[in-house]
Order: structure tokens, then sequence, then C-alpha cells
């Protein structure tokens, strides 16, 4: 299978998107699949294999070893798991024609429609960023297989294609895995409430509007004046919207008890995640969650909103809905959470009993969506649906 790693392989972070793109990778390869690496060659307008430099890039963490990956895929297949968008990237179409010219069928994973919904929280930049994401959401219609990330972003992507009269009948849901790749699941002890005093709370997401710093800080600086946040939470997340850093550095200025840390590798992650009671989420809306999947992996409850595909992964256990809209009622939900230790003690039984699935498990699944997609359903793309 060839398997497109173009911006991943030269990207200096570590994001959500980049974790899929190694994680589903190493998945692939533990499970036998001859997977070769791919990256766009911007002079030729084609696909080319990566370099030796780009897999030692994409090594790090917890990705494949650089030796692991192979020359020639034998399955006939291209799987692109990044998001390309924008004018610096290849088109759908042009993706579209490489498969054909190497004799490929196409897949994609889809992540979000998160800057069509939420264009407004991309300041001056919103109507390009939700034009060029409108622009690849219709290219996926030229797909043979589409994976959306969770059963909410399936609907987004299947509502819009319907929308522009485009075909949809190829777009399923496989959500992605809760794995967090080198570290073993860790189940929780039951114990008869939090240990540490204060209790610790941990917040893993890019400095970004979506994210809801200002709401979730906002709750904060106000239990604590009111003297009812018995806790402390640290911030991990890269500086990617100005605003927002500014508002965080604001925050760090006052006499709250608030941490951030901007370039926290997965070692570092790993131990934060061992340090913390808890984890919080309050993004206003996620594709995927991989921030709460991963808590529930190191055996730490998630404080997180219940709509949505975050909802996907708060039904089944192991986690606190919080209202993240207002900061009133997020404020509460925190204060709920901090003061009652048997509510506490009841979300970690949910968690310690709750199953949940490895990228090897998911690598299973993408292959037998793959082997079911046959010649004759993928042409029906041709024609859209009704």
């Amino acid at each position: 299978m060839y398997y497109y790693v173009d911006h991943t392989s030269r990207f200096e972070r570590n994001t959500g998107i980049q974790r899929c793109v190694r994680a589903i990778a190493s998945g692939l390869i533990e499970a036998g699949v001859r997977l070769t690496p791919m990256v766009w060659n911007r002079s030729r307008l084609d696909l080319q294999r990566a370099s030796d430099q780009a897999l030692d890039h994409l090594s790090r963490w917890h990705g494949p070893d650089a030796d692991a990956w192979s020359e020639q895929g034998h399955e006939p297949w291209l799987l692109i798991v990044e998001l390309v968008s924008g004018p610096s990237n290849p088109s759908a179409a042009q993706l579209r024609a490489a498969a054909d010219r190497h004799g490929l069928k196409l897949a994609w994973v889809f992540h979000d429609a998160i800057p069509l919904r939420w264009a407004s929280l991309y300041g001056a930049g919103a109507r390009a960023t939700a034009s060029h994401h409108a622009t690849y959401m219709a290219g996926l219609a030229a797909a043979d297989l589409v994976l959306a990330n969770s059963h909410t972003t399936a609907q987004h992507l299947i509502a819009f294609l319907k929308q522009q009269h485009l075909p949809h009948g190829h777009v399923q849901a496989l959500p992605l895995a809760e794995q967090f790749r080198g570290v073993q699941r860790i189940r929780p002890a039951i114990g008869t409430g939090t240990v540490h005093a204060p209790q610790r709370l941990l917040c893993v997401g890019s400095l970004e509007p979506r994210k809801n710093h200002r709401n979730l800080l906002k709750a904060v600086a106000w239990l604590c004046a009111q003297a009812s946040f018995p806790a402390e939470l640290v911030l991990v997340g890269w500086p990617n919207d100005p605003r927002v850093v500014s508002l965080v550095e604001r925050v760090l200025q006052r006499d709250v008890p608030v941490r951030w840390e901007p370039d926290a590798d997965d070692a570092r992650l790993a131990e934060l995640y061992h340090w913390c009671d808890a984890t919080v989420v309050a993004s206003l809306e996620e594709g995927f969650g991989l921030p709460v999947a991963e808590s529930l992996w190191f055996g730490k409850p998630c404080l997180t909103q219940d709509q949505g595909a975050l909802g996907e992964l708060v039904r089944d256990g192991g986690c606190w809905p919080l209202q993240v809209q207002d900061w009133r009622q997020l404020a509460q939900g925190l204060a709920q959470w901090l003061g009652n230790p048997s509510l506490q003690r009841q979300v970690l039984v949910q968690l310690r009993r709750r199953e949940l699935r490895t990228w090897r498990d998911y690598a299973a699944e993408l292959l037998s969506r793959l082997a079911g997609c046959h010649e004759s359903s993928w042409r029906q793309r041709l024609t859209p649906s009704p």
C-alpha cells in the first residue's frame, strides 16, 4: 500500500493529525502491510517516494522506524491520512490523477469540517480557510473510499456532499483508536478519592480559539476568586494562535495555579498524564478527540462535553460531562468534580471496566474496509446520489 506523508515528514510538531499519520502507519506495518511512504513532488506534480531524511523525521514521536517502510507496496491503494488543504498543497483532483497514473485506488481519512462549521474562529483568514476546506471536502467525492474519524464527522461530510450534489455513498465512519503509542494501557486503581491536594488537572490542546482556553481560564479564575478551586492546571499545547497565546500569558501573570508547557514531546506528555488526576478538554468541537482518548489510555478520567464526536467518547464511561459553551456552567462542572470524591471514584470504576482500541485494532478494521471496496462499487461515484 502507498501512504501519503508529505506534511508530516517535515512538520516540526506532532499535533493530532500528525499523531494519526504516525500511529496508523505503525498499526498497518505491525499488521504486516508493506507500506511505501509517498510525498508530493511539486515540480513534477506527481507522487514520489519519501527521502531517507523524511523517514528519519517520521520515526520521531513513536512513528515507524525508518527501515520499517517498504520500497514498493503490493496493495493497489494510496491512503491519505493527512489534511491536504490550501494553495501550498496538491488538489484532490491532482492526487486523484496521480493515483490513476500509478494504477492505484484512492482512500482518505477525513478528520473534520471545523473550518467550515466554526469559520468565525479563524479571524482575518476565516473566509480563505473556509474556502480551502470546502474545496478539500468537495474533492473527497472523487475518492474510492473515505473513512471519517468519527460518526459525527461522517455525518458532517455526507451532509456537505449532499448539499453540493456530489457522491457520498463511499463515506463511512471508522473511529480512531484510543491508544497512546509506546505506553502500556493503565487501568486506574480504585481508592477512596483523589490522593493529591491540590488536585492535578491537565489540558492538552493547541493554543487556538477552538480549544476554548478562554472559557476554561475564565472558569478557573472565577473559582480561584471564590476559593473553590482546590487544584492546579497545566496547559500543554503549541502556540498556534497569537490571540490565545496572549490570553494565556496574561493569566500566567496573575495569582492563579496555572502553568503552560508549549513544547512537550511525547515523553514529557506521558509524564504529565502520569502526574495528573484528571484531564480537561474544553474544546468547542473535535473531529475525534485524541486528548480524551489518550487520557483514558493512561487511566485518567476526562472532563469534557458530551456532544458531537466528544460525546461519542464520553458515552462509554470514564468521563465527566461539562457544559463548555458558557464559562459559568463550565466553572460549575469543574467545582462539582473537584468537590465530590465519590463521583470521581464512580467514574474511575467506569474507566477501569472500559475497553479501549489499539492502533493495531484500527488498522485491521481499515484493511477490512479496503478489502470490501470493490471495483463495481467505486465506479458508482461517477453518478451523484440524489
